[in-house]
């Protein structure tokens, strides 16, 4: 069963329109993954009261596909490659209620949280 992955670039107000089109670039590099379709996510309203931060959602995509582990991996190596390129500072996964926090810093940290998310995630598939 396709699941919805959203991905979002976050950064600042300045970046916005040179990152909006390296997300483009980086629909295209998702396409290439055997996933269902790649298209913007689209935000609701702001909750009420609410005040951004700093960081502000820059671009955002929405990818269908079966969650598994090559393509959950395949994902996350398409979005650290452009995190690399593009210069944008944080990328947020989400899928089914599980959040991976994307940096450009390469860690083995980061290689572990990014293999938990992945178990999670497929923990979680009926």
């Amino acid at each position: 069963m396709s699941k919805e992955l959203s991905i979002v670039a976050l950064g600042h107000n300045e970046e916005f329109v040179a990152l909006q089109q390296q997300v483009e670039v980086l629909r295209e590099d998702l396409l290439a993954l055997a996933v269902d379709r790649v298209g913007p996510l689209r935000a609701g309203p702001a909750p009420p009261h609410s005040r951004s931060g700093v960081a502000e959602a820059v671009g955002a995509l929405l990818v269908a596909l079966q969650p598994t582990v090559p393509l959950l991996e395949g994902a996350i190596a398409v979005v650290r490659d452009w995190i690399g390129r593009s210069g944008s500072r944080t990328v947020v996964l989400e899928i089914d209620g599980h959040r991976l926090e994307l940096t450009g810093v390469s860690s083995e940290d980061q290689r572990r949280l990014a293999d938990e998310w992945v178990a999670a995630v497929i923990a979680d598939r009926p």
